[in-house]
C-alpha cells in the first residue's frame, strides 16, 4: 500500500514557520507523519483481517476507493443514512438531517458537516471541516458497488481524514457480508 502525504512546504521554510514542532527532510510536519503513519496501520490490520477471512482487500488511491459489497444497494445506502445502522457498523453515532442543506455529526470527536446532496439509494455527498466526500452505490454482480472519494479544495485530504472512512468502509463491507461479526475496532 502506498499513501501520499500532502507537503506543505520546502523542509527549510516549513521549519522557519513552525519552529515549535519537527518537520521531517520532505516537509511534512510531525502531525502528518503520525497521521500517516496511522492511516498505514488502520489499512494494514483492516486489510489484514479482510485477507484471512478469504474477502478481496480493500484498495485506493490518496482520493478514492471502490468496494463490492454483498448487499442490496438499498441497504448499503441506508447504513450510510439511518443512525441506528451506521453507528452498528462505524461505531460512533451520527446525527444527519438526509436533505440537500441537511446537517450532519459523528458524536463522538468526527467530523460535522453540511448534507450537499442525496440521491436517495445512489448518491450522499457530505461537506465536512476535513473536506468533501462523495459516496456512490451502484447495483453490481455481487450486489452493491461503493465508490467514496474524498477531496479538499485543492488537493487531497489530510491522512487522518481519509483513515477514519477508509477503515469505516472495511467495517461497512464486514456489517452487510459477516453475520454476527465481532467488530474489529474497538470503540
Amino acid at each position: 500500500m502506498k499513501i501520499l502525504a500532502r507537503t506543505i512546504a520546502q523542509p527549510a521554510a516549513a521549519r522557519a514557520l513552525l519552529p515549535w514542532t519537527t518537520v521531517t527532510d520532505d516537509g511534512l510536519i510531525a502531525g502528518e507523519v503520525r497521521e500517516r503513519e496511522f492511516t498505514q496501520r488502520c489499512l494494514e490490520i483492516a486489510n489484514a483481517v479482510d485477507e484471512l477471512e478469504g474477502r478481496p482487500v480493500l484498495t485506493f488511491d490518496e482520493t478514492s476507493t471502490t468496494v463490492d459489497i454483498a448487499a442490496p444497494v438499498a441497504e448499503v445506502f441506508a447504513s450510510l443514512t439511518e443512525p441506528e445502522l451506521f453507528e452498528r457498523w462505524f461505531g460512533l453515532p451520527l446525527e444527519i438531517e438526509p436533505f440537500a442543506g441537511g446537517r450532519w455529526a459523528i458524536l463522538g470527536g468526527g467530523p460535522v458537516g453540511t448534507v450537499v446532496e442525496v440521491v436517495a439509494d445512489r448518491r450522499l455527498v457530505l461537506s465536512e471541516d476535513t473536506g468533501v466526500s462523495t459516496w456512490e452505490v451502484s447495483e453490481a454482480e455481487v450486489g452493491t458497488t461503493l465508490s467514496v472519494s474524498m477531496l479538499l479544495r485543492g488537493g487531497p485530504p489530510r491522512p487522518a481524514s481519509w483513515c477514519g472512512w477508509l477503515s469505516g468502509i472495511n467495517q461497512l463491507r464486514r456489517f452487510h457480508e459477516v453475520p454476527d461479526r465481532c467488530p474489529i475496532w474497538v470503540t
